[in-house]
């Protein structure tokens, strides 16, 4: 036992039984699937016991490849972002502040492999897409960090810019519509979501430490909003006809696949760390001068996120796509809906929990609020509303009706609550959506829509598309249920109290100390 716990409080094998729980819901499903015969008649591939033993050959390499990751992001990201923003507010040039908040921004997004993932599944150009996206974020990222200086209310802001995403979307091509929601959702993942949330809570203590905590949040689901808006306007150029008929891509569970998808991963990953790279080595030269030591260990971490999510990325495209487009191809050919919508929830519920972002916003969560608001409780949340999300989500694939339809309400609701929720839990509500829809989003629940869709023979772009987005509107409503739940136990717990000690016959002062633990 005296082993087994010094092994759980060792970094890297926590990480590693971390991650391992994470991927294991998933490798349980398929082998369920695989026995009760759901997934033997798909025209999409051939998913047989050789395919079987490569799924889970390879979730192994995902399993360690996410625990890497994690390991990296502690030691190097979440490091690099707080001294960027904790340094950059003490230079006293806003011009200064702004250039490199906004390139920060985009070279960031522009590396994300989950919206590199969506770009090459919409029949556009690729760097049309992710240029478009990154532009967008690095705009409202120098939004957020104003908007942290000028101590502005965030919820106002939501406000304001969700009113002109509303107005936009009937000017916007219904073919186009769901890849504009779906590009808000992508611009947040593993590279993105450490370095912004690190580098948002940076700037608010070094400003104004008092309010940092509910400062930090935010800032990562303000600039989702900046890629929505951005590719509604890039649609507005786009004529009809802009998008390429979708052609379904069928992989082999092969040795040969699987070297390609590793050469692939190994050029996004590239793509991802080395701008980031090139920005703090520069950044340090100019501004930190952090001794040979400090530097040397972030550039260490560096390298076991680079690794990391090299070996995750490879195991996603080789073995997570293929085998959740055949699941759906499958299920959308010849089985009832019911079990269909099971399926959808199941996948929604332990999808989130591979998502590598999804660990580091919820540790935040706790450390930032702490220990007031628990990581479990958060996680948990967050597995509902992604299940709903799927359940949605094949609903617009069955009964074919538009993103809209959901959005709209979806949004309208979570502003109605945003009045009655606490700050702090709007604020996790939003960030949480942004990192639900990481690359297991775009590489595993998406593919698995739209086979879902091809099998019925229904526009892809216009009903299988939006998963994403959705997965990244169901987090809000369901952590600002949360946040009312908690707000009205503890107004609850108050009032007992009160009326428990105090009575007409005796004053008396009692001082109530109002704590949280979710």
């Amino acid at each position: 036992m005296k082993v087994l716990e010094r092994l759980k409080s060792n970094s890297y094998f926590g990480n590693m039984l971390e991650s391992f729980v994470s991927v294991l819901p998933i490798d349980l499903c398929v082998i369920a699937f695989f026995v009760l015969g759901l997934m033997d008649s798909s025209s999409y591939g051939t998913f047989d016991l050789n395919a079987l033993f490569f799924f889970l050959g390879l979730s192994l390499v995902a399993v360690l490849g996410l625990g890497l990751f994690q390991i990296g992001v502690d030691k190097s990201m979440s490091r690099m972002g707080t001294l960027v923003g904790e340094t950059a507010t003490g230079k006293k040039s806003m011009f200064l502040l702004i250039v490199m908040t906004f390139v920060l921004g985009f070279l960031v997004t522009m590396a994300e492999p989950d919206l590199t993932v969506l770009a090459s599944q919409v029949g556009l150009p690729n760097i049309i897409v992710i240029v478009s996206v990154s532009a967008g974020t690095g705009l409202f990222l120098v939004i957020g960090v104003v908007r942290i200086l000028l101590k502005k209310n965030l919820k106002v802001m939501f406000l304001a810019f969700y009113a002109l995403v509303f107005a936009l979307v009937a000017l916007v091509n219904p073919e186009l519509l769901p890849l504009c929601f779906d590009s808000g959702g992508v611009s947040a993942g593993p590279v993105t979501v450490p370095f912004i949330l690190s580098f948002g809570a940076g700037i608010a203590m070094s400003t104004h430490a008092k309010s940092s905590g509910e400062d930090s949040f935010g800032l990562s689901a303000l600039c989702s909003v900046g890629p929505i808006i951005a590719v509604m306007v890039l649609s507005l150029f786009l004529g009809d006809g802009a998008l390429e008929s979708y052609t379904a891509e069928v992989r082999a569970y092969s040795g040969p696949a699987l070297l390609e998808a590793f050469v692939g991963a190994l050029g996004d990953v590239a793509l991802a760390f080395g701008p980031l790279i090139l920005f703090f080595v520069v950044y340090d030269l100019l501004f930190l001068r952090l001794s040979f030591k400090a530097l040397l260990k972030i550039l260490v971490g560096l390298v076991y996120g680079f690794l990391g999510l090299w070996l995750f990325l490879t195991a996603v495209n080789s073995a997570f796509w293929p085998t959740a487009q055949i699941v759906g191809s499958s299920l959308g050919t010849e089985e009832p809906l019911y079990l269909i919508l099971l399926v959808a929830a199941v996948f929604g519920l332990v999808g989130v929990l591979a998502e590598p972002a999804v660990h580091v916003l919820v540790k935040q969560v706790e450390q930032l609020s702490d220990g007031g608001i628990r990581s479990w409780s958060v996680l948990a949340v967050l597995a509902l509303g992604n299940a709903l999300a799927l359940v949605i989500a094949v609903l617009r694939v069955v009964y074919v009706f538009p993103l809209e339809y959901v959005v709209i309400p979806g949004y309208i609701a979570i502003f109605v609550l945003m009045a009655v929720t606490p700050n702090i839990y709007t604020y996790i509500a939003f960030d949480s959506g942004a990192v639900a829809s990481g690359p297991m989003s775009s590489a595993f629940l998406l593919p698995f829509v739209i086979g879902i869709a091809l099998s019925r023979n229904v526009d892809v772009y216009t009903y299988a598309f939006g998963v994403v987005a959705l997965i990244a509107m169901m987090p809000l409503l369901v952590i600002e249920l949360m946040g009312v739940y908690v707000s009205e136990k503890k107004k609850l717990r108050l009032r007992k109290i009160k009326r428990s000690f105090v009575s007409l016959e005796e004053a008396q002062i009692i001082h109530f100390a109002e704590e949280s633990h979710v």
